[in-house]
């Protein structure tokens, strides 16, 4: 078995400095503890490392063949160490999480400006994606952690709740159900409608709650962007089915916001991360700022409910 650490750098700075003495002063030893080292690092190779006489310590051959081998260890591992101290130092590291568009906009950016005020030097890699491609960036480890909002539990991840997101119908300041205090989805039935392309997680629970109260939503428009919904609802051209993280990247100021209700049209929005994984410090910490955005947010939400 190869020698310790101390072992190898005693024999690094033996080779290097030519002499016991100045190399155990470098090394803060005494000059028999660096000696008792050699030996045991010596033994342990069973072949002798320098040839010694009173005017100078040189390398013998196989201390030679062996000098390079053993820099590139102490390299190593001196790297690997500073690598692990940076990892597990929360002022800096990096992260990176995979997110539904409709969240993204809606609550991670206020989560990453608060994480930023405490560790400035974390940095966060975003990756946006539909719900299904989400689940393989986690599997894969393409990603620490993912935002989804699952329709189906998945016994190779864990989920953990962090808020919930209300639907709502937005319509132009002058639609004829700009004045309701509510609507429902079999009375949105009747109207055009905007809604998210099929694979968004928007639309998924849009057509889960429409099938089970056996109701038929088919959609006038069907569009990629959320912004891009909102600005049609505006013009007039129908009602746009949204939550409220993912109506937020639009322009809300030009539109009426009225809830669906009988039963309410939610989705439950959290953090997805594989079983049985550890995550990093940086990765933990967003989390925590996910958690403390998500509770401001549901703390809004509530207060413009009871207004």
């Amino acid at each position: 078995m190869l020698g310790d650490l101390k072992q190898l750098r005693a024999f690094l700075a033996i080779a290097r400095l030519g002499n016991f003495t100045r190399a155990a002063y470098e090394l803060n030893l005494s000059q028999s503890a660096l000696t008792i080292q050699i030996q045991q690092l010596e033994a342990q190779l069973n072949t002798q490392l320098f040839d010694r006489n009173r005017r100078r310590v040189s390398l013998t051959p196989a201390g030679e063949d062996l000098l390079p081998r053993i820099e590139r260890v102490v390299n190593e591992i001196e790297d690997l160490v500073t690598f692990a101290r940076d990892t597990s130092d929360p002022e800096r590291g990096t992260v990176t999480v995979a997110v539904l568009p409709s969240i993204a906009a809606g609550l991670l950016p206020a989560a990453i400006k608060l994480l930023k005020r405490d560790y400035p030097r974390i940095t966060v890699r975003v990756r946006d994606a539909v719900a299904p491609r989400i689940k393989d960036m986690i599997r894969n480890g393409d990603v620490d952690f993912g935002i989804d909002s699952p329709m189906k539990r998945d016994a190779e991840l864990t989920w953990e709740n962090l808020m919930t997101d209300r639907f709502y119908a937005f319509v132009a300041p002058d639609y004829p159900l700009a004045d309701q205090e509510s609507t429902t989805l079999k009375e949105l039935a009747a109207h055009p409608l905007i809604l998210p392309v099929r694979d968004s997680s928007v639309r998924l629970h849009i057509e889960a709650a429409a099938d089970q109260q056996r109701v038929l939503l088919p959609a006038a428009y069907e569009v990629v962007y959320n912004s891009t919904i909102m600005a049609m609802a505006a013009e007039g051209l129908g009602v746009a089915v949204l939550s409220d993280l993912a109506g937020c990247c639009g322009n809300i100021g030009r539109l009426q916001r009225i809830p669906i209700v009988k039963p309410p049209l939610i989705r439950y929005v959290g953090v997805l991360r594989r079983s049985g994984r550890s995550l990093s410090r940086p990765a933990e910490l967003l989390i925590e700022a996910l958690r403390s955005t998500a509770g401001d947010a549901a703390h809004r939400y509530a207060d413009e409910e009871s207004a």
